[in-house]
């Protein structure tokens, strides 16, 4: 961690104390309740499927700001909480723009998983991992005193949680800033849980239909 004059603030990157950050409240939107993220998620389910097959021709960047954009749409629909339309398309956009580049850079990468769909779920988890589609937080306000690593921020500071560095953490990941599929990352972090659910859905649906149609 260090203080960044230019933003009046403490640059937190170490993975314990960005996740200790992130339970400071941001002042935003609070996250969805899990159980409503998932009821709005299996109705969204059918509408991404969909919207894959028929953006499979498209190019990489039609495919993502498309697919994004119809799933953040029915995702907003389905719980009916406007204030999250606008992080929800940013962050699944996002999400799928870097995945596919990611992929496209790691061949091998991407051949495992056209050839091993069933690790479509560890897949995801690791693309959000290696390239964050919101890489920094939402800087919060200390209510009080806190310890991050080893050192006493006092309250009232200004923290900036650097959640892609984290993320390449590499007491958390070792060998974070390589890309392996079959890495099951645990506890990998976000900016907003309620925007990368849809993300994570929705690049478990169509990455791997994406790979095998851009292999035909």
């Amino acid at each position: 961690m260090h203080f960044d004059a230019g933003i009046g603030g403490w640059c937190i990157t170490r993975y314990d104390d960005v996740l200790r950050v992130l339970e400071i409240d941001s002042g935003g939107p609070q996250p969805l309740p899990k159980r409503a993220i998932m009821r709005a998620l299996k109705l969204v389910r059918p509408v991404i499927t969909m919207s894959t097959i028929e953006l499979l021709d498209a190019d990489d960047t039609t495919f993502a700001r498309s697919l994004a954009a119809t799933a953040a749409e029915a995702f907003t629909l389905s719980h009916g909480v406007e204030a999250f339309a606008a992080t929800a398309l940013e962050t699944t956009q996002a999400f799928l723009t870097n995945a596919l580049r990611a992929l496209h850079e790691h061949p091998g990468q991407a051949a495992l998983l056209r050839s091993t769909p069933e690790l479509a779920g560890d897949a995801v988890e690791e693309l959000l991992r290696f390239d964050t589609p919101v890489p920094v937080a939402p800087a919060r306000r200390t209510p009080c005193p806190v310890v991050l690593s080893g050192r006493t921020v006092e309250a009232g500071e200004v923290l900036v949680p650097f959640v892609a560095a984290a993320n390449r953490c590499s007491v958390k990941y070792p060998g974070g800033d390589l890309l392996d599929l079959r890495r099951k990352p645990a506890g990998v972090l976000s900016s907003c849980p309620t925007s990368t659910a849809l993300a994570r859905v929705t690049g478990e649906i169509s990455l791997v239909r994406r790979l095998r149609a851009a292999a035909r």
